[in-house]
This record gives C-alpha cells, structure tokens and sequence, in this order.
C-alpha cells in the first residue's frame, strides 16, 4: 500500500454512518477493557458532539478518523480500522490535525490502551501526567516533530 493515497478531508454528514463502524469495530477489537455490550454504534454521536472530525480515506474508502476539541487543541478520539494500521493513517491524521487547529496538541491515552500508548509515544508524544481515575489514563502532548530527531 502507497502511504501517499491517503488522503485527509473534514467529515461530511454522509460519512457518519462509516464513522459509526470504525469508532464501534476498533472500540470492540481492541479496548479489551470495556463489556462489549456498553458499547453502542450510536456513541460516536455523543463522543464526537462539537468536535471538528477529519476523515482518512485510501482510494476513497474512509479508513480512520480523528476528532478534536479545537478550543483546547484536544484530540478526543482517533481510531483507524484494523485493516489499515501501520499504514501511516494515525501519523497523517495527527498532522493534519496540528494543521488545522495548531500546537500543542493534547489528549488522553487509557493507560490499558498500550497499543495506543506505544503508537504515540513512537509518534513524538510526551507524558504529561499520570492520573489514577476509575480509568487511569495518560495526559499526552504533542508539539510536533523535532527536526534534529533522527
């Protein structure tokens, strides 16, 4: 798979309903943490309300999506269908998401999602702080790539 046909636009209304499956089928594949049945197709809904949400399409399929809370730069959700991870979907979302709302760029990371954890981490994001909650989670920030990093 060529990483240069992904391609990186704002969600449009008719795009909801393939949100609605990737946020649904990642959430039940990989957060092995939470009851399969709290999770609903319709949470998208609710977890998205207010956000800007960028979609990730290969050859026009929508394979991933992030949505932020731009007055605190806040990436509150970002999920890429199984097909398509370590294909460059999440890296391309969050740089377009530093472009279209700015850095620093913050969010949480469930401290069970190590996956996710490791993904950002390898992507040049920092732990800001640790918080032990019902569900511990990470407080991250990302300013961008250091171009002396090799």
């Amino acid at each position: 798979m060529n990483k240069n046909n992904i391609s990186i636009q704002k969600a449009q209304k008719k795009d909801y309903d393939e949100l609605r499956k990737i946020y649904f089928n990642t959430r039940q594949e990989s957060f092995t943490w939470e009851k399969h049945d709290s999770i609903k197709l319709e949470d998208f809904d609710s977890s998205t309300e207010g956000e800007l949400i960028l979609t990730a399409k290969i050859d026009n399929e929508i394979v991933g999506f992030v949505s932020i809370w731009e007055e605190d730069k806040f990436i509150h959700n970002l999920f890429v269908s199984s097909n398509f991870k370590k294909c460059g979907v999440g890296k391309a979302l969050i740089n377009q998401s530093a472009k279209a709302v700015g850095l620093p760029l913050t969010l949480k990371c469930v401290k069970a999602n190590v996956n996710a954890l490791h993904f950002y981490l390898s992507q040049g994001w920092t732990i800001e702080e640790e918080v032990a909650e019902n569900e511990p989670y990470y407080l991250m920030k990302y300013e961008g790539i250091n171009i002396f990093k090799k």
